[in-house]
């Protein structure tokens, strides 16, 4: 059965933020943190508060892992974008924002906002490279259609059969006469 949600995770959001900061910053023992949320007029127990900066920290520490991961696939993508790491780097920084949103007990507005525009990011990253791939297919097409024009001319201009031209253009281009 699922643990319930944290009585930290429940308090005040400016008192989870400030609980937060200190857990990021590395500066706070668990009484330390106890001190804080009772400062600013919260409870809770101390083996709550423990249990919340364990889970935050392994959340950290997998964040951290996530950001050196996806930095050397970002450096591999800039060396070759069209290749093999490029598609699938894409796809698992969907993967990768979702899941993270379905770990956590509670988003945090700001995580939301961060994983939104990366996966628009991402998003608008396939879109450019789908323009690219279509225009570069087009030009391909507007040259092999210009070719085979070429060929039709110089065959007209030398004097060869229409059988002869349709031979080939169906060898070089595949052109069906």
């Amino acid at each position: 059965m699922p643990r319930s949600r944290s009585t930290v995770a429940k308090l005040d959001p400016r008192i989870r933020e400030a609980v937060d900061a200190a857990i990021r910053e590395g500066r706070a023992t668990i009484d330390e943190l106890v001190a804080l949320i009772a400062a600013h007029g919260g409870t809770a127990s101390r083996s709550a508060v423990g249990r919340y900066r364990k889970d935050f920290e392994d959340s950290l520490a997998r964040y951290r892992e996530a950001q050196e991961v996806a930095g050397r696939w970002v450096s591999q993508f800039q060396a070759d974008p069209d290749g093999d790491v490029g598609r699938l780097l894409a796809e698992m920084l969907k993967t990768l924002a979702f899941t993270s949103m379905a770990d956590k007990t509670s988003a945090d507005p700001k995580d939301i906002h961060y994983l939104a525009r990366a996966v628009k990011d991402l998003v608008g990253v396939d879109q450019v490279k789908a323009q690219i791939e279509a225009r570069l297919r087009a030009e391909t097409k507007q040259r092999a259609d210009a070719a085979v024009e070429a060929v039709e001319a110089l065959g007209r201009e030398k004097g060869l059969s229409a059988d002869t031209v349709d031979t080939i253009k169906a060898r070089i281009f595949g052109v069906a006469a």
